[in-house]
């Protein structure tokens, strides 16, 4: 049988290396999204019934997100960019569910996961940098200052 003392000495060891590990456990900076402006139905591709942009600053750079509501679904872009260099671009398009009712919340049907197709843009590509350019030309350029 094992004498107290040692359970007691044992059970301190032990402790000690947990709260140890514990306390030398790498911890994940979560940095705020601050909203910097929100802008609704531009004039920006793809053409859709309606649409909305978001501009956004995280630590070190900014997100414009673009979310256009089609016939069928909808599609949202990501432009990820800090100073006037874009970083990368990428689109979701979701189709919706068929005769899903239209949520409270957000007043649209629900999307169908299923049918998720994400498009990785080429940054380099003339056009796509057009398209980002006239996507920054409906914020205000105070807003856009915060990104530099």
């Amino acid at each position: 049988m094992i004498n107290k003392p040692f359970k007691i000495t044992l059970l301190t060891i032990a402790s000690s290396i947990g709260f140890t590990a514990c306390s030398l456990t790498p911890t994940q900076t979560v940095f705020p999204i601050t909203q910097l402006e929100q802008v609704e139905n531009i004039d920006a591709l793809p053409d859709t019934k309606t649409n909305i942009a978001t501009l956004s600053k995280y630590k070190d750079r900014c997100v414009i997100k673009f979310t256009g509501y089609l016939e069928g679904g909808e599609s949202t872009e990501t432009w990820d960019f800090r100073k006037d260099k874009l970083n990368r671009a990428f689109s979701e398009t979701f189709h919706y569910t068929p005769n899903s009712p239209v949520n409270n919340t957000t007043q649209k049907p629900e999307l169908d996961q299923n049918t998720r197709k994400v498009t990785i843009f080429d940054i380099q590509n003339t056009d796509v940098k057009s398209n980002f350019n006239k996507l920054k030309s409906h914020f205000n350029q105070s807003s856009l200052a915060q990104c530099h």
